[in-house]
């Protein structure tokens, strides 16, 4: 693997203010070429990105607007860099440490670098009680460098970086286990439990749930790390906040206002204003208007 060639990519979805905080701090710390990927934003993004442009090093492309998996995926499959720094729009990077870190991680044959988010029971954010469904690990995707070649391999051996579960009370038929799952979606349905089933699990990461939730990223994860048998260099969970700043699920409560745990779209837009011009230096007028 190599890092020789590589890229800091921002996907910004109607989230002018985080994606520009985000930016900011890419342009400061990670020493890498920006592309910033606007995705049919409605608040005015594209404008104030163009005018921001005349001031700021980055380039600035347009994508249609998928879910975060899929456009990933194209990502990875269309890139011509040898790894690509995924940055999320609410995420800020805080040192000029972290990025050149990652990059020896690859430099060292890892597939990928960053902070690993390690698996757990799905708790009551996910309307399940412990014990119910496990949370795949993967590569902490807010701010994560991955390697070009592999990623791509995994994703022609028809892998994906796509949320999605897989149940596992009758491993045996996978559609009938996926069925058995979705009645964790229900309200009326999700406390039934079927324990007669459980000798019939598969071990997941030492586990036996009803299903596993494979969260963006997680599943190639899996395939990279116990398939592919390469490395993943975790950079360990000390550095981690000192690292990155990550306000969480503003883009995914941006497109659905109903979304649960997300943060505060006003609180964090305004932080985003301050932080740009007190920390950065960087004046945004547009952002006052």
């Amino acid at each position: 693997m190599t890092s020789r060639n590589a890229e800091a990519i921002i996907i910004n979805c109607s989230t002018k203010e985080q994606t520009a905080l985000a930016l900011v701090s890419a342009l400061r710390h990670a020493s890498l070429p920006v592309t910033v990927i606007d995705c049919e934003s409605t608040d005015g993004s594209l404008a104030f990105f163009r005018k921001l442009g005349d001031r700021l090093p980055f380039r600035l492309v347009e994508m249609p607007l998928r879910r975060h998996g899929v456009a990933l995926d194209r990502l990875f499959r269309e890139s011509d860099r040898d790894a690509l720094l995924l940055l999320d729009s609410d995420a800020e990077i805080l040192r000029a440490d972290l990025v050149p870190a990652m990059r020896e991680g690859l430099d060292a044959g890892a597939y990928g670098s960053g902070f690993l988010h390690r698996g757990e029971w799905l708790g009551s954010n996910h309307l399940v009680d412990r014990d119910v469904g496990y949370y795949a690990p993967r590569m902490w995707i807010p701010c994560v460098m991955l390697a070009v070649e592999p990623v791509r391999a995994a994703l022609a051996a028809g892998e994906t970086f796509s949320a999605h579960a897989v149940g596992n009370e009758i491993p045996q038929l996978p559609w009938l286990s996926n069925l058995l799952y979705l009645r964790f979606r229900v309200p009326g349905l999700r406390r039934l439990r079927f324990e007669g089933l459980h000798r019939l699990r598969r071990t997941h990461f030492g586990e036996r749930p009803h299903y596993v939730y494979y969260d963006t990223g997680a599943a190639l994860h899996d395939y990279l790390t116990q398939r592919r048998h390469l490395p993943f260099a975790d950079l360990g969970t000390d550095r981690w906040p000192l690292s990155v700043r990550h306000y969480h699920g503003v883009t995914r409560r941006r497109l659905s206002r109903r979304m649960r745990n997300a943060a505060d779209l006003e609180r964090t837009r305004q932080e985003a204003v301050e932080r740009i011009e007190t920390i950065y230096g960087v004046a945004v007028p547009e952002l006052h208007a």
